[in-house]
């Protein structure tokens, strides 16, 4: 009986086992997952970006100087162009369906009067602005020309970034982009490191006053050539009746042209010459989509007060 009612601890003894600290290790062949994963993507780019630079060199033989526009040439015809392309053709398709779009505003003003005419006239034009905006959404994604199309040209920003990281890094150069702009900003030189990517070729790859591509530009000749093609660039691609925000966003990458030779002093002058290059060539491509996909402003009754919002 006294078996019976003792407590049921006395039959859950703990059972000693001999698992050694080796067993719980893991093996080998498993992977260890770290909270920060190491940027291998970036790293992949960066190399693609640096055979491309490698590959054109060797295979015209031409200097450094002249090889670096021909990457230039060569990356936005490849990547970038097509998509300048597409682009450019959806924004064909929204201006076709604008017709379309005008057919729709009597049916649309009569809804809105019907809903909210007894609020007054600021209510209906806000509801009147919202049917117009979401029978649009619907029109374009029928015709597959949704208006988020329009910014795809943002990729083209990645793609310089890493081409001009390759070129940092061929450069041997240690601060990047932005640690070399603060490095023009302080006046404090920059320094140089060992990389793998690092190209010796390119000390003596320069031409006219800048013979060392890995240095900044002793005359300051670039920087402000950089700054002047950027500008050049903004001012051209300005439409004919702005509106407000359009204005202001053109003001602001002005100043941004103004200020960005004084923030290059201290850049690599390969990195300069990439830049002012890719800028040239894409004012070059702008304006030969221009000509060869023009398209015509077509302007309904209710497109001025949409976009004046």
């Amino acid at each position: 009986m006294a078996m019976l009612i003792r407590p049921r601890t006395s039959f859950c003894r703990p059972v000693r086992t001999n698992i050694t600290n080796a067993f719980l290790q893991l093996p080998p062949s498993c992977r260890a997952f770290h909270a920060s994963p190491r940027p291998q993507f970036f790293e992949a780019t960066v190399t693609s970006a640096h055979a491309i630079f490698e590959g054109l060199h060797t295979v015209t033989g031409l200097p450094w100087a002249y090889t670096i526009p021909l990457a230039a040439l060569t990356i936005r015809t490849v990547f970038i162009l097509p998509i300048s392309i597409y682009t450019r053709y959806n924004m064909q398709k929204q201006v076709a369906l604008q017709p379309l779009m005008e057919s729709w505003n009597h049916q649309l003003k009569k809804e809105a009067m019907k809903e909210v005419g007894h609020l007054g006239p600021a209510a209906t034009q806000s509801a009147l602005i919202r049917k117009v905006r979401k029978k649009r959404s619907e029109i374009y994604q029928r015709w597959d020309c949704q208006l988020s199309k329009n910014f795809l040209p943002l990729l083209q920003l990645p793609i310089f970034l890493v081409a001009i990281e390759a070129l940092r890094m061929m450069c041997g150069t240690h601060e990047g982009l932005f640690g070399l702009v603060m490095s023009s900003i302080s006046g404090t030189e920059t320094t140089l490191a060992a990389s793998a990517l690092f190209e010796p070729g390119l000390t003596t790859g320069g031409a006219l006053w800048f013979p060392d591509l890995t240095a900044s530009d002793p005359e300051l000749r670039l920087p402000f050539m950089l700054s002047a093609t950027v500008l050049w660039s903004v001012l051209s691609g300005r439409t004919a009746n702005p509106t407000i925000w359009q204005k202001r966003f053109t003001r602001s990458l002005g100043l941004v042209a103004l200020v960005l030779g004084p923030l290059t002093f201290q850049v690599p002058t390969a990195m300069l010459v990439y830049w002012i290059s890719s800028s040239l060539l894409a004012h070059g491509q702008g304006y030969m989509l221009a000509k060869l996909m023009p398209i015509t402003n077509f302007k309904t009754s209710l497109m001025p007060q949409l976009e004046n919002m």
